[in-house]
């Protein structure tokens, strides 16, 4: 008997037994698709999130008071102020340097009614450090500007009854804002600023009283010049950071974010979601291969004589092994095939309510190859069983 022999045998022995062999099916489809929609999810997350990071440009670098070792370990959390900022300028490859105050709840008032909202304090050259914060109406506020504020689309068109125009006069606190500019409607990231409100750094430190000592801040952003390279300038600015906060590399109290850095722990992270997940999906897998090695067991010791007369009229032990290694191969790759069908329905849905998902080809080819692995493994040991199988034995079983 020739290999297309065996197939056409093997799919026609499937098919005479079609209940038992839908309902083994039924599980690999299970573990499959979960397996796929569970990585594509993981995948969709770290593709969206490298994607709004792409939005903020690749030549900006963060400092941020506190650094990973203290977060994990504890310890005393570093402060940072403009001096730190002003040093650093001189570095070479530092085109601007921008400051943050950040402001956790704000109560903003408009006429009679009040909203909460979130934001803080910036220099103005914020403006020019991101795209997540976009112009849509008006303009920017300017250096050594006071008492105005740029707010966001939905805190302007959604939060009160009466929506906020340019000019119009907002409260925050005891001090009155005029509203400057008012950001686009966003999605992903740059969403988050829907309900912001972005004011001068001096009128968010006049906000915030002695809940910052003077000259504090709560981030430093870098604005690398062209032709630097952003991770030697990350560099540079750790080295001067140490020798202005007086610090090693083993107790330092603050943290350097580069594009890369930021990169590499989200992949880190994705990663291990991703390992996290396809584990929970595997179980449903291994169940799923369970199934396949009881019904090639069951399927042997039915067609115990029928190995007999195969082996009677001249089939070798590698064909008879072959048979049934075919037969749970089948069985594994029309599973993940079908597996991957609903995996693709499953991730259309998770999009239409906003979960983003990345089916690539390299995904969709490793869920086909593992279901046909595990289809082929599972059904390993009940071919050997049926290959080892004496025909003068077999003929006799009843």
């Amino acid at each position: 008997m020739q290999h297309l022999d065996l197939l056409d045998y093997s799919i026609k022995n499937l098919s005479n037994r079609k209940l038992r062999s839908y309902l083994t099916i039924l599980g690999i489809v299970i573990g499959i698709a979960a397996i796929v929609t569970l990585i594509s999810v993981a995948q969709g997350v770290n593709a969206f999130i490298m994607d709004q990071l792409g939005m903020l440009g690749g030549n900006w670098i963060t400092i941020s008071p506190g650094s990973l070792r203290q977060s994990i370990f504890g310890g005393t959390t570093g402060k940072l102020t403009t001096q730190d900022g002003n040093a650093l300028r001189a570095i070479p490859g530092v085109q601007d340097i921008m400051y943050e105050l950040q402001i956790m709840r704000l109560p903003v008032q408009y006429k009679d009614e009040t909203a909460n909202a979130m934001g803080g304090g910036w220099t103005p050259n914020v403006f020019l450090f991101t795209s997540l914060i976009e112009i849509g109406e008006g303009r920017p506020f300017k250096e050594n500007e006071r008492h105005v504020a740029v707010i966001g689309y939905n805190l302007a068109n959604d939060l009160f009854k009466e929506k906020v125009r340019l000019n119009q006069l907002i409260k925050i606190g005891n001090t009155t804002f005029r509203v400057v500019g008012i950001t686009k409607k966003s999605t992903g990231l740059a969403a988050t600023t829907g309900s912001m409100v972005a004011m001068p750094l001096d009128d968010a430190r006049e906000f915030l009283g002695n809940q910052r000592f003077p000259n504090q801040v709560d981030e430093i952003g870098v604005l690398v010049a062209e032709g630097y390279d952003t991770d030697k300038v990350g560099e540079q600015l750790t080295i001067k950071m140490r020798q202005l906060h007086h610090v090693g590399e083993d107790n330092e109290d603050f943290t350097v974010m580069t594009p890369s850095f930021i990169a590499e722990r989200v992949n880190l992270i994705t990663g291990t979601l991703e390992l996290f997940l396809s584990g929970i999906a595997g179980i449903a897998l291994l169940v799923g291969g369970i199934g396949i090695a009881n019904t090639m067991f069951m399927s042997v010791i039915e067609r115990t004589r029928e190995i007999g007369v195969l082996k009677a009229i001249g089939a070798t032990d590698n064909m008879v092994l072959e048979v049934f290694l075919i037969e749970a191969g089948i069985i594994g790759l029309v599973g993940g095939a079908l597996g991957l069908l609903l995996a693709a329905m499953t991730t259309l849905v998770l999009n239409y309510f906003g979960v983003p998902t990345d089916i690539s080809p390299e995904l969709a080819t490793f869920g086909l190859l593992f279901s046909l692995t595990v289809g082929v493994v599972a059904g390993f040991f009940p071919a050997r069983r049926a290959a080892k199988l004496l025909p003068v034995e077999a003929l006799r079983y009843e």
